[in-house]
């Protein structure tokens, strides 16, 4: 516990502190246009596609508060990070961006500082990803603001695969995605308002919990998911009283009030 809120304490500072190297803007707002070098910052709407690799980037690709209305296609391209620099992403959406969708197949992975991660969801519009893999992160996949849609995903290897946070969260919906062998939890909620639904994920071998609701989370509801054979319990609830919903999950182990 004392580590997950340690980390998450950097995490928040970070969403403050946040400040990336953008060596190369991309604009165009009517045709499909192609990137092809880390640090891509959009800014505009319209149709993106990933059109190589991008490898040892100290920023991947970052959605811009003025983006309103963008479509980000991997097509099947791997971004990685350089290493254990802290506050950077492979993907990253500002506050302010809306209308976002990111489309996999794509992998990402090296994004291993602190405060970084695979894809950083900062934006307080409305946002969806899907099958994207994050592998070898700090961070797979993180919620920290809006309305979101994070399905069909893979997070693995990572220290922590999937998180919901709770500054200003929407409606939040992770589901149907896969969460194994991280070092520490599969999916993890720290959010306290919203409405926050976790279901039809898999959650295996990790090394903490497969699905935990943090201390002082609440109005999450945690349905439907398959969790087993992870390290210290395969569901948790850190909080005294019954503050989330639990239900119809498939566990081996747990710890916490109300868990079904």
């Amino acid at each position: 516990m004392a580590l997950f809120a340690t980390r998450l304490r950097d995490y928040r500072l970070a969403i403050v502190t946040l400040v990336l190297l953008l060596p190369f803007a991309a604009t165009s707002a009517h045709a499909q246009t192609q990137i092809t070098i880390c640090g891509t910052f959009i800014t505009a709407p319209g149709e993106y596609v990933l059109a190589k690799d991008l490898t040892n980037c100290r920023a991947g690709i970052i959605i811009g508060a003025g983006a309103d209305g963008v479509v980000l296609r991997l097509a099947g391209h791997r971004i990685s990070g350089a290493g254990t620099a802290d506050t950077t992403a492979g993907i990253k959406t500002q506050s302010g961006a809306t209308r976002i969708r990111i489309q996999g197949p794509g992998t990402i992975s090296n994004f291993t500082g602190k405060t970084a991660g695979g894809v950083l969801l900062y934006s307080s519009g409305s946002q969806e990803i899907t099958a994207v893999t994050c592998t070898e992160n700090n961070w797979g996949f993180v919620s920290a603001q809006g309305t979101l849609r994070i399905h069909g995903n893979v997070a693995t290897n990572n220290v922590d695969g999937f998180v919901a946070l709770g500054a200003g969260l929407g409606s939040v919906e992770i589901s149907d995605n896969v969460a194994n062998g991280n070092r520490e939890d599969g999916i993890a909620s720290a959010s306290s308002q919203g409405e926050v639904r976790i279901m039809h994920n898999t959650a295996a071998f990790n090394g903490r919990y497969g699905i935990s609701a943090e201390e002082g989370s609440a109005e999450n509801e945690i349905l439907s998911n398959t969790a087993l054979n992870n390290g210290t319990f395969d569901v948790f609830d850190g909080n005294l009283n019954c503050q989330n919903t639990w239900a119809d999950n498939t566990f081996g182990t747990s710890k916490g009030p109300c868990i079904h």
